[in-house]
């Protein structure tokens, strides 16, 4: 409940400047760490300043299920973080630096793009990758790192 009114306290302190909060659940996060629960506090909290926010990554990589995405209402998911989940190390073993280009890991983004435009999502997509796990992208040029994250992602978007 303490969790609730601090969210919702926090969605009317954004509402003068224009600003929405978003909720985005972590795999190792103790407090939304599914999204499940990061719908029932979204829910909740019942504020239009205040969203959700999903990560594929997170979702994939954590406690969520597939199924869960059903629990999506019509144009509920306010933005999405796109990016795939590696097949190694394995996933017990990951932490926030890993990720993968979508579709150079093992999560099924393709179907989970499905339900989410069913569920009548067309909101923005960015990737969130760390460099400091992944060497090659420290001394990757930005143009051409921007243009792999296109050309993975528009194939599974289209």
């Amino acid at each position: 409940k303490r969790g609730v009114d601090n969210l919702r306290e926090a969605a009317e302190i954004a509402k003068p400047f224009g600003v929405t909060v978003m909720l985005e659940f972590t795999r190792t996060s103790r407090f939304a760490g599914s999204l499940p629960t990061a719908l029932k506090l979204v829910r909740e909290a019942n504020h239009p300043n205040f969203r959700l926010m999903m990560d594929t990554y997170h979702f994939w990589g954590g406690i969520s299920k597939f199924e869960d995405l059903e629990l999506l209402r019509d144009g509920e998911l306010a933005h999405l973080h796109f990016e795939d989940v590696p097949a190694d190390p394995p996933r017990e073993m990951q932490g926030q630096p890993h990720r993968a280009f979508p579709g150079e890991g093992i999560a099924p983004l393709r179907r989970i793009i499905e339900v989410l435009k069913r569920k009548k999502y067309a909101g923005p997509a960015s990737m969130e990758m760390f460099q400091a796990a992944n060497p090659a992208l420290q001394t990757m040029d930005p143009y051409q790192m921007g243009m792999k994250a296109r050309a993975t992602i528009e194939p599974l978007i289209a």
